[in-house]
């Protein structure tokens, strides 16, 4: 379907965009996973929400920390190198946890090496497809990003799948073997590299990528938010585990769909991508401070509306950024994505103290708002990319 849908003039540009697909769903899974079995994970280990959200945010900090510097090292060895190094360490980090981590304190360990490999994988993939010279550039970012939601989709499917039937740790053997399939079709893959491998410096100013990571912080922060606590909150509202599983898919679903409506438009949009990306996260703004309501009806319909358009503002950004940068598009999506990690990794941490004192829908609330704040930068944004 994607091979028919994309219009590369070779089959070689179409296993470059499916092995970046592939290799972002299985790099962000484990992430993503830690949220959606939380109810149960919470019951084994005995930990509060608060306690929990370092598991959450443990695999985005490692991520934080290490993007800038995987940024630039995917300049000099390669993007399908480093992508295939780091879909083999995150294996080994799924079917450890699975297998060997009894204690909460080995589980937050061994997402801190997964989240690193994410943090690798990003940066590498943004480098792979912008120098891969794909015929639409904007529908291969698109594409791309719909990874994210769709590993999100796979994590609430994972609740009635795996979490209440034969364990969530079963969850994991599952992502190692969609990152396995993943490793298969980079290999496969043709390298794309067509420059030189060397050091080399962003176009966009140091500023504009500065403060487009902050962005990516306070929009990031509501996606960190919804990844972890919807589910939760669900079940809070009334709703079943079972039931509350299926609508974080059901919730990403309507982000894909959402992602690859406006990545067919993407190209040809007159529009600053920003701009649009500003826009339809205000909408969504209106979707997260709905969850706060607690009522399921509600929380069914305001969850379609975070997704659906909370969730589209990465395909613009992340396009603004490879476009304006070409080459050098993993050392400035190395500070970019850095933003984006610090959003996701506060979120469960900052969230989680506000669940314990003052409940989910105050929660909802100051999530709403700090993205209302994050679509104002993207705006300044706008005359940048």
């Amino acid at each position: 379907m994607i091979g028919a849908s994309f219009p590369a003039e070779d089959r070689g540009d179409r296993r470059v965009l499916v092995a970046s697909i592939m290799s972002t769903i299985s790099a962000v899974f484990p992430g993503f996973l830690i949220g959606a079995v939380a109810v149960q994970a919470r019951e084994e280990f005995g930990v509060s929400e608060a306690v929990y959200g370092w598991g959450l945010g443990s695999f985005f900090l490692s991520a934080t920390v290490g993007s800038v510097l995987l940024g630039r090292i995917a300049q000099r060895v390669g993007a399908r190198r480093q992508v295939a190094g780091a879909l083999v360490v995150s294996i080994a980090a799924q079917l450890s946890i699975a297998a060997f981590a009894t204690t909460f304190a080995a589980v937050v360990a061994l997402l801190v090496v997964a989240g690193l490999c994410n943090a690798a994988n990003q940066t590498a993939v943004n480098l792979f497809l912008a120098q891969a010279r794909l015929p639409r550039l904007g529908l291969a970012v698109a594409l791309k990003q719909s990874g994210m939601p769709t590993a999100s989709l796979l994590c609430g499917l994972m609740v009635p799948t795996f979490a209440l039937t034969v364990g969530w740790r079963w969850a994991y053997v599952f992502g190692a073997g969609v990152a396995a399939a993943s490793l298969v079709l980079i290999i496969g893959a043709p390298d794309p590299d067509r420059v030189e491998r060397r050091r080399m410096r962003p176009v966009t100013s140091r500023r504009s990528l500065i403060v487009a990571a902050l962005t990516g912080t306070l929009l990031a922060f509501a996606a960190g938010s919804t990844n972890s606590w919807l589910v939760s909150s669900g079940v809070d509202a009334g709703m079943s585990e079972g039931a509350a599983g299926l609508l974080l898919s059901g919730g990403a679903a309507a982000g894909i769909v959402m992602r690859l409506f406006f990545g067919f438009r993407l190209d040809t949009m007159g529009t600053s991508p920003f701009r649009a990306g500003a826009i339809l996260a205000f909408i969504g703004s209106f979707g997260l401070a709905g969850l706060a309501v607690g009522v399921p009806s509600i929380h069914v319909v305001a969850t379609l509306v975070a997704f659906g358009s909370g969730w589209v503002w990465p395909i613009f950004t992340n396009f603004g950024i490879v476009r304006a940068n070409g080459a050098a598009s993993a050392a400035a999506s190395g500070i970019t994505q850095m933003g984006v990690y610090i959003g996701v990794f506060s979120a469960p941490l900052v969230t989680g103290w506000i669940i314990e004192h003052h409940g989910y829908g105050t929660m909802w609330l100051v999530v709403a708002l700090l993205t209302v704040a994050g679509s104002g930068l993207a705006l300044s944004l706008q005359s940048e990319f």
